[in-house]
């Protein structure tokens, strides 16, 4: 009985592999028929699914090569309703393209065929001293998807209107791939592009480090538009990879100089991080000639100026920056830190001021700097710092309410 039934189980493992083999002739024979509708080509790419992971048919190379002809032929017939004016399934027909070069690679990879003579024995390289092989739909492939290359673009960029940005990036990939292997048929300008629209629809998916190598590729290709810069300085800002965001400013002033301030104020505020003021200081001198009401570059100028030569000299700096900007926190504060810092170097440096003395030379000061700090302390009300300040200079002036005030908050 235990033999019979393994016999039954063998037989109809050998009935379901010969069964996938006949699977790939109906749809090879299905799909050269002249009058095939759309939901007829859907059913011949099910039909052949099976066949792609069956250990009979699964590694032969015509599996693969009918299940890609299957998918361009319905791309073809999506296509051709469309161009007779029928509505098509966009989102389907972009995919069948993207399936069908999935499908002819992978037919590719398995088209070698040993050639034999006419007994049947292979016939043997006389240099390698291995077997001959040919191939037997290579080809034919390759002319295909040389045939469909623009295609792939096309498809691309409508995939990308769809929001659908994995089959997108997936559709330019091809094209870059394939316009690569025609050695130069397709100008770099136009890869350049197309690596940059890939870069987008990378971006769109939150994959920062692939869109902004792709955006790098675009830049090394010719593509040299601002947006190739600034979409990179995004994804490395996401990536917090300051080395790349300093080297991509570098790369974007040198082609577009002080017309867009954010370059330089990045190159600017690296200089000041590692402490290299002269350099600092040269670029904000050229950035403020090009940009001289970016209040943001006054106020920048003035905290270099303070490291070299200190308060005094940097002081102008910062109230230009208040003058342009009045609700610049930190430009508020370092005005106000100027007067404050005066009224206490007057205070420190008289201690036996008299009552009248220290009115007049001290008590203006804090008046000075007052103003400046409660602005401050309105853009940016968790800065302990000018919070002190204040609570210092209140109880100084006789601003019994204010300190009240403050200290409720």
């Amino acid at each position: 009985m235990k033999r019979i039934l393994i016999l039954y189980i063998i037989g109809v493992l050998a009935l379901t592999a010969g069964a996938q083999q006949r699977v790939v002739a109906e749809v090879k024979k299905t799909i050269d028929g002249m009058t095939l509708t759309v939901d007829n080509i859907k059913a011949a790419a099910k039909k052949i699914t099976p066949a792609l992971t069956n250990e009979e048919t699964k590694d032969k190379a015509e599996t693969w090569y009918v299940a890609g002809n299957v998918q361009y032929r319905l791309y073809d017939k999506f296509m051709s309703n469309r161009a007779v004016g029928k509505k098509v399934d966009v989102k389907a027909m972009g995919h069948a393209l993207i399936d069908g070069y999935g499908y002819y690679r992978q037919a590719l990879k398995l088209d070698t065929i040993v050639d034999t003579d006419k007994n049947g024995r292979p016939k043997v390289d006389r240099k390698t001293m291995r077997a001959k092989v040919k191939t037997k739909y290579s080809q034919d492939i390759v002319g295909r998807l040389s045939a469909k290359m623009s295609d792939y673009n096309k498809v691309g960029g409508e995939l990308y209107n769809l929001k659908d940005w994995d089959g997108a990036y997936k559709a330019w990939d091809i094209y870059c791939t394939l316009a690569g292997r025609q050695g130069g048929a397709v100008p770099d300008t136009i890869l350049g592009q197309t690596r940059y629209f890939q870069g987008i629809a990378l971006w769109q998916q939150n994959e920062y480090r692939g869109a902004a190598d792709l955006f790098a590729a675009a830049r090394a290709l010719g593509y040299t538009k601002k947006e190739a810069f600034d979409y990179a300085l995004v994804c490395l800002s996401a990536l917090k990879d300051d080395a790349g965001i300093v080297q991509i400013a570098a790369d974007a002033y040198k082609t577009f100089g002080t017309a867009d301030p954010q370059y330089i104020r990045i190159l600017i505020n690296n200089h000041i991080n590692k402490k290299e003021f002269i350099q600092a200081n040269d670029l904000l001198d050229r950035a403020i000639e090009a940009n001289e009401a970016d209040a943001e570059l006054h106020n920048l100028k003035g905290l270099v100026v303070e490291q070299q030569d200190g308060l005094e000299a940097a002081f102008p700096h910062f109230k230009r920056c208040v003058e342009l900007a009045p609700d610049n926190a930190q430009a508020q504060f370092n005005v106000g830190r100027y007067y404050y810092n005066k009224a206490m170097a007057v205070a420190e440096s008289h201690p036996n001021l008299s009552r009248k003395e220290f009115r007049k030379q001290v008590i203006p000061l804090y008046r000075e700097a007052m103003p400046f700090f409660e602005k401050a302390l309105e853009q940016d009300s968790d800065n302990e710092e000018v919070r002190n300040a204040l609570r210092n200079i209140y109880y100084r002036l006789g601003e019994g309410r204010k300190l009240e005030a403050l200290d409720r908050k």
